[in-house]
């Protein structure tokens, strides 16, 4: 990240007061950066609540606090709206994934046309791929996303990149870390999706997991439909709040003769429902929450599980 141009970016914004958010990855490092824009004249304020990608802004909380201008680390801009400026500044790790790729290529053999996917802290390791790739003779594409900023970029909410090269493309190639983005990628698209987990250099077959995958969503259909009191969960994050989706769910469940309550937090959590009788969750906020069911303790299903439901 070129410090210089962040500073020349506030300033050229008039911000002389500037919120800072980072993601928990990035803590270690912010006072030292915050120490330097003060050195360059500008007051900060240090977000330290969880910052879930830029879909969770703290623009309220910059505005709340007199501040002139929201400084958002480690995530590219997708389009949600605030209150004053934002500044969005990527935080890319540089990795050349060609030897892994090279040690890799058996487990490719069968597969032409290729998709790409990362995201966005791992954009630079796309045109590397992508060369060493088409130089053994694949075909690759890399889709245009519907949130997300770059050509090949997915977020966990959006994974229109892939969707669109889908029917032209025999499978797809994910880089990146962690398992969650690629794991959305199973259940949302019916390809082939390979994993190259760029932390422990292996690269892994992970649509064997769409069963799975189906399996768990079918057995939370399944116990939802014992439940007569919904909660339908609604983030006040700016990137994940969708409350007129949320009614249509009420709607939905009440004409189906169950009982359903609209339940409002910023970061939701288990301790957050504790003595309301709720029986199942419906989720309209980040995808993640799903991923982290069995915290809740409760079958959680999509808006779009609501017409799978018995009874």
């Amino acid at each position: 990240m070129d410090k210089g141009s962040v500073i020349r970016k506030l300033k050229a914004a008039g911000a002389g007061k500037v919120l800072v958010q980072v993601p928990e990855g990035l803590k270690p490092w912010v006072l030292e950066f915050a120490g330097e824009l003060e050195s360059a004249g500008l007051r900060a304020f240090i977000s330290v609540e969880p910052c879930f990608g830029a879909c969770d802004i703290r623009d309220r909380e910059a505005l709340m606090l007199g501040c002139d201008a929201l400084l958002h680390i480690g995530h590219s801009d997708c389009g949600v709206k605030a209150c004053l400026p934002v500044i969005y500044e990527e935080y890319r790790i540089e990795t050349d994934p060609v030897p892994l790729l090279r040690k890799s290529m058996p487990m490719l053999k069968g597969f032409r046309r290729i998709g790409l996917l990362t995201t966005v802290q791992y954009l630079s390791a796309l045109g590397k791929a992508s060369r060493f790739l088409r130089e053994r003779g694949k075909d690759v594409l890399t889709g245009s996303p519907g949130k997300a900023a770059c050509p090949g970029q997915v977020l966990g909410c959006d994974y229109s990149a892939a969707k669109e090269v889908e029917p032209s493309v025999d499978c797809f190639l994910f880089m990146g870390t962690g398992r969650f983005h690629p794991l959305g990628l199973v259940a949302e698209t019916e390809k082939t999706v390979f994993f190259l987990d760029l932390e422990s250099g292996k690269l892994s077959d992970l649509t064997p997991e769409r069963f799975r995958l189906l399996k768990v969503r079918h057995a939370r259909i399944a116990k939802a439909g014992d439940a007569r009191n919904f909660g339908i969960m609604v983030s006040t994050k700016p990137g994940q709040s969708h409350p007129g989706l949320a009614e249509k769910a009420k709607e939905k469940l009440e004409s189906m003769g169950r009982r359903a309550w609209i339940l409002v937090a910023d970061q939701i959590t288990h301790e957050q429902l504790l003595g309301l009788k709720i029986e199942a969750l419906v989720n309209t906020a980040c995808p993640r929450i799903s991923e982290d069911a069995g915290q809740f303790r409760k079958p959680i299903i999509s808006v779009d599980d609501i017409g799978m439901l018995e009874g």
